[in-house]
């Protein structure tokens, strides 16, 4: 798994960003922590528990982590703001899924 030179953070505060990527480099469980990858299918991200992409088959994708959440509504509602982000910057939502 690879991490963003821009990862993005929601329902986590600033003191436990690191330790909570650390934990998850060093293939620590974590609890309730999601991490919202880009897809390697059609879809624009896939959205992991970060349990799931530290087994032996996912860390085997080199996933690219975009960002890290705490718990899955707050993954999917990470997801919608990079959405709108690109597509108030740009006007539309052509190129997104290649900007990362």
């Amino acid at each position: 798994m690879r991490f963003s030179e821009n990862l993005l953070f929601k329902g986590i505060n600033e003191d436990e960003k690191e330790e909570i990527l650390n934990n998850i480099k060093c293939g620590n469980d974590v609890f309730n922590i999601y991490l919202l990858c880009k897809s390697q299918s059609q879809n624009l991200f896939e959205l992991f528990e970060a349990s799931e992409l530290l087994t032996s088959y996912y860390s085997r994708q080199n996933y690219l982590v975009l960002g890290i959440a705490r718990g899955k509504q707050k993954g999917m509602e990470l997801a919608k703001e990079i959405i709108e982000n690109y597509y108030n910057k740009k006007g539309s939502l052509e190129g997104l899924k290649t900007a990362f």
